[in-house]
């Protein structure tokens, strides 16, 4: 039986993050006016590997901060749980899992993914047809991270 305002039900994909230069600047302020940050609601940016942003005012949030470490001369690093996402397609999706896989061809950060080459082992940017979004781009191991 669910209790009322009983908490949190459910898996979550919980997720360590970057905080992009807005957001480390409201964090510092934050922490400055000793106001919590653990809560606060955030958007991906795709603009950079595993980032995020304070989420605006009307804005679907993709997350929450759970858990925050650091400082703002060595960096932050969060932890978000993420319940939302959008892909390249505009399409927003419930994320469930992270998938890392070997690339080859052009892929970008929030591209969907399809199948790339005979060998079925590689991924490329799905452009319109594609599943998922990449929120990561090793380029040296040529892998992505990608959310399902």
């Amino acid at each position: 039986m669910r209790i009322y305002g009983g908490g949190d039900v459910g898996n979550f994909l919980d997720v360590v993050c970057v905080p992009d230069s807005t957001f480390t600047s409201e964090i510092t302020a934050l922490i400055a006016a000793g106001t919590k940050v653990d809560g606060k609601l955030v958007t991906l940016t795709f603009a950079n590997n595993y980032e995020v942003t304070s989420a605006a005012d009307g804005a679907i949030p993709d997350g929450q901060v759970i858990a925050h470490e650091g400082n703002a001369t060595s960096g932050y690093v969060l932890t978000v749980r993420l319940f939302s996402y959008i892909d390249q397609n505009a399409v927003r999706h419930t994320p469930v899992c992270i998938k890392t896989l070997p690339y080859s061809g052009t892929v970008a950060l929030q591209d969907s993914i399809i199948i790339n080459g005979s060998t079925y082992m590689y991924v490329d940017d799905g452009t319109s047809g594609g599943w998922g979004a990449v929120i990561s781009i090793d380029t040296t191991a040529k892998t992505v991270d990608v959310l399902f």
